[in-house]
């Protein structure tokens, strides 16, 4: 199964590609590169899930963690560019009440701008 996980960073936000489901099998594969690009990071998160059709609790839990430690050094993790699949995901698990969620990159981007 196709996973990769991509990033880019600007001054203020870092900005992480996901493409390809958040399954049990590849969850713990993303949260292993996630912690590598985030390891000391300094600036707000977008999560990019586009190219992300399926979510499993596993994925949305990594995704929590991830929200949390952030949270405590005083930075924003937000979620954009979601399909109608895993923004009910999101809707159901309570997460977009946790987490700012946006149509797509660029109002993330105005956001935390």
């Amino acid at each position: 199964m196709h996973m990769e996980v991509t990033y880019k960073s600007s001054e203020k936000v870092t900005i992480i590609y996901i493409d390809g489901d958040l399954t049990t099998n590849s969850s713990s594969k993303v949260d292993d590169e996630l912690k590598e690009i985030l390891d000391g990071t300094t600036k707000n998160v977008i999560i990019n899930i586009e190219r992300v059709n399926f979510i499993a609790s596993t994925g949305l839990r990594i995704i929590l963690a991830h929200g949390k430690r952030l949270n405590k050094e005083g930075l924003k993790l937000t979620v954009c560019s979601m399909n109608s699949s895993t923004k009910s995901v999101f809707d159901m698990s309570g997460f977009a009440k946790i987490f700012p969620i946006f149509e797509n990159e660029e109002e993330a981007l105005a956001a935390l701008s």
